[in-house]
């Protein structure tokens, strides 16, 4: 996969540093980021409204929070959510502990 300077990164959290560590819906937020010259640079927070829902289809209203997104960073995701993500276009990356360092990963993947 080619990463480029337009592309964004959605990591759900729930304290801002670390990958949430539990399913990508019941994440209290979602920090965005952006590649930028080599770098990956903080945009923003968005907050789940789903954080504590359990309809059918959930994947898909988180989607619709980081649809302009083209990778998500996540400790865990359902195989149906895999799925409906992957067929939306959504790069998936796997991991868990510091955002920082699983967003030096994808950078090293990047070079």
């Amino acid at each position: 996969m080619i990463i480029n300077s337009k592309m964004k990164i959605a990591v759900p959290t729930n304290d801002g540093e670390n990958i949430f560590p539990k399913m990508l819906g019941k994440a209290k937020e979602f920090y965005i980021y952006k590649f930028e010259n080599n770098k990956i640079r903080f945009l923003e927070k968005r907050n789940n409204p789903f954080e504590n829902t359990l309809q059918s289809l959930k994947t898909l209203d988180v989607y619709d929070i980081i649809r302009d997104c083209d990778i998500i960073f996540s400790h865990k995701i359902g195989s149906k959510g895999i799925k409906r993500l992957e067929e939306r276009g959504l790069k998936l990356f796997w991991g868990n502990g510091k955002i920082s360092d699983a967003l030096e990963n994808i950078l090293e993947e990047k070079c």
